[in-house]
């Protein structure tokens, strides 16, 4: 399955976070990780993040059969800051391999 997960947590409590997410997901950005992932590691993950979690915590999962099956764009705003969001695809995803 295709898995993205972001999380809004304290700051110092980012480390695990990342730590944890990185030896199941690929880093995006800040607080973002997405990456096929088994179901048998989709499990595991969500023991190991249920083990670190706190109340307070946010944290959000969006997972799918499969990473073909998925749209994720890239929102920006115009530097002026009028005019409407510029969509730009992200398609990371769909790649069976990525070009370091």
């Amino acid at each position: 399955m295709f898995m993205l997960i972001t999380y809004d947590v304290e700051a110092k409590r980012t480390n695990k976070f990342k730590k944890l997410l990185r030896r199941y997901l690929n880093h995006d950005q800040f607080s973002v990780f997405a990456g096929d992932i088994t179901d048998a590691q989709a499990i595991k993950l969500r023991r190991e993040l249920s083990q670190l979690m706190i109340p307070d915590d946010k944290v959000t999962e969006i997972s799918c059969a499969n990473r073909h099956n998925i749209e994720v764009n890239h929102l920006s705003k115009h530097e002026s800051g009028k005019g409407e969001l510029k969509r730009s695809p992200l398609n990371d995803h769909r790649r069976d391999f990525t070009v370091l």
